[in-house]
C-alpha cells in the first residue's frame, strides 16, 4: 500500500533494542525515504540461545486515540524479509511513557504495495507516541531479517484499514492489496505475486494457484484497496486470465465479486457468469485475457460508497485442481459510470447531427474535468472523436446507426468508463403539408 498524500510517519530519533540480535543503520526508518532502510537481524547457533532485536520509531507528538477513527500505523519492510516469512515478526505501540498499550484484534495486517514491497500494520486501542517492531531468531539454528523503511498513519484515513482519504479526483489505481484464505482443508495454496495485479502492467499478474484436490477445497481471496471511498456511480474495471483447463460453467459460478465500506460489505454480491455475457466467458474459458466491469450496487440499482473490493475463488467449484497455472488478475481500477448520451433522430434532408456526451459524475465538487472518446464499436472500433460531441455528415440514407462513447476523469492515467452505447435514428423528412389557396 503506498502511502497517501499528508501521512504522518515516525521521524523522532529511534531506539533500537538488542537481545543478541542487531540493528544497523536504525537512522534510516526515522524517515519518509524508499531508498533506505534500517537491517534488523537476529540468529541463533546450534547450540546457542535465541536471540532478538527490535526497531522502535517515535511520532513528533501523541497519537490521539478515538473509537469512531482509530489509527493505523503501517511499517514498510522488504518482501524477502525471512522474519516475516516465517512469522517472527512482532510489532507493539506504546504511549508517552513508554507502557505498551492494546491493539484492535490480534497481530498484524499484511498489504501488498503497487511496488512490491509489504506493509504491516497495527491499530493501537489507545493514544500512543511510539510503534516497536521486533524480529526473533530461528527455535532451530539460522538467522531471521527484516529491513524497515519507515512507519506511518494517515490523519484523513477513511477507516481502520484504509489509510486513505476521500479525493473526488482520484484515478482509481489500487494503493495495495491483501490475501486471504477460508475453508481450507488437505490443500496447499497461495496468491502468488499478489502485487502483481495493481502495478499497472499488464503483463504481470497476481495469481490463484492451489495443488489441492477440488475435492478438498476452500477459498482464496484478494482485496483491493482504493483511494478512500468512491464517488456515487463508480464502478470497477477488472482484466483477467486463467492457465488451467477450466469448463466455462465451473470458471463462472467459482468466482464472486464482493464490494465493501471498510469492513461492511455492500451492495449485492456477483458471481462472475451474472457480470460476462456469453461472448466473454468463452473467452475467458479459452485462455484470453478479458477485460469486465463489476458494478457495486444494490438490487434496485442505487450504488453504494466503497472503498475495496473482493475477489472471492472457490476452489472445489472449479471441478479441477488449482495446480501451478491458476486463475491471473491483471489489472483493477475504479473508473466512472453512467454517462449522458441521448440517442438521436436525424433527417435525410438535413444529412447530418452532432451527439453530445457529459459524465454524471461531472458536477461533483473537486472532481476536475473529463475527457471523451467515441468509437464505432463496444469493443476496440476505429476512434472517431476525443472531444464531448461527435459531428455526423452524410445521413442520407433511412436506418439506425450506433456509436459508442467513453468518459474518463482527466488525471494522468486515468481509466474509461464502460462504453455507452449511442443510437442515431435517420429517418425520412415529413412531407410538408400541401398550402391551401382560397379563391
Amino acid at each position: 500500500m503506498a502511502q497517501p498524500d499528508g501521512a504522518v510517519y515516525a521521524t523522532e530519533t529511534p531506539v533500537p533494542g538488542t537481545d543478541g540480535g542487531s540493528v544497523a543503520n536504525p537512522a534510516n526508518a526515522a524517515n519518509s525515504s524508499k531508498n533506505s532502510a534500517a537491517e534488523l537481524t537476529a540468529s541463533k547457533a546450534l547450540l546457542g540461545s535465541a536471540t532478538s532485536c527490535s526497531l522502535q520509531l517515535f511520532f513528533t507528538s501523541t497519537v490521539n486515540y478515538g473509537a469512531a477513527n482509530p489509527k493505523t500505523v503501517y511499517f514498510r519492510i522488504n518482501s524477502n524479509s525471512s522474519a516475516y516469512a516465517n512469522g517472527a515478526i512482532t510489532i507493539t505501540a506504546h504511549n508517552s511513557q513508554g507502557n505498551s498499550v492494546g491493539l484492535v484484534g490480534t497481530g498484524y495486517k499484511t498489504y501488498y504495495a503497487p511496488d512490491g514491497y509489504i506493509l504491516i500494520g497495527v491499530t493501537p486501542s489507545a493514544s500512543f507516541k511510539s510503534v516497536k517492531l521486533t524480529v526473533a531468531s530461528p527455535v532451530l539454528a539460522g538467522t531471521y531479517s527484516a529491513n524497515v523503511y519507515f512507519a506511518f498513519y494517515g490523519p484523513g484515513a477513511s477507516n481502520s484499514s484504509n489509510p486513505y482519504p476521500f479525493n473526488a479526483a482520484d484515478c482509481g489505481r489500487p494503493n495495495g492489496t491483501s490475501i486471504g484464505y477460508s475453508d481450507i482443508i488437505l490443500t496447499a495454496f497461495d496468491v502468488s505475486t499478489p502485487a502483481g495485479a495493481i502495478d499497472e502492467n499488464l503483463d504481470s499478474k497476481s495469481s490463484f494457484v492451489s495443488n489441492g484436490l477440488p475435492l478438498f477445497g476452500g477459498h482464496i481471496k484478494q482485496t483491493f484497496y482504493f483511494n478512500g471511498k468512491s464517488n456515487p456511480d463508480d464502478v470497477v474495471r477488472l482484466t483477467l486470465s486463467q492457465g488451467g483447463s477450466f469448463l466455462k460453467v465451473n470458471l463462472g459460478s467459482s468466482l464472486t465479486l464482493r464490494a465493501y465500506n471498510g469492513e461492511n460489505e455492500v451492495g449485492t454480491v456477483k458471481v462472475l457468469e451474472s457480470v460476462l455475457d456469453a461472448a466473454l466467458l468463452t473467452s475467458f474459458a479459452n485462455n484470453s485475457n478479458i477485460t469486465f466491469y463489476f458494478v457495486p450496487k444494490s438490487a434496485d440499482g442505487s450504488s453504494f460508497v466503497f472503498d475495496r473490493i473482493e475477489l472471492d475463488l472457490n476452489i472445489a467449484l472449479l471441478g479441477l485442481g488449482l495446480g501451478a497455472n491458476g486463475i491471473n488478475v491483471h489489472d483493477v481500477r475504479r473508473v466512472p459510470d453512467g454517462i449522458n448520451a441521448p440517442d438521436v433522430v436525424a433527417c435525410t434532408n438535413l444529412g447530418e447531427i452532432t451527439l453530445s456526451a457529459q459524465a454524471l459524475q461531472a458536477s461533483i465538487n473537486g472532481i476536475g474535468n473529463f475527457k471523451y472518446a467515441w468509437y464505432s464499436e463496444q469493443n476496440d472500433g476505429n476512434l472517431l472523436s476525443v472531444n464531448a460531441t461527435l459531428p455526423l455528415l452524410g445521413l442520407t440514407t433511412t436506418g439506425k446507426k450506433t456509436y459508442y462513447v467513453e468518459a474518463a476523469k482527466s488525471g494522468d492515467g486515468c481509466t474509461a468508463s464502460p462504453r455507452k452505447k449511442v443510437t442515431v435514428n435517420v429517418q425520412t423528412a415529413p412531407a410538408s403539408p400541401s398550402a391551401e389557396l382560397n379563391p
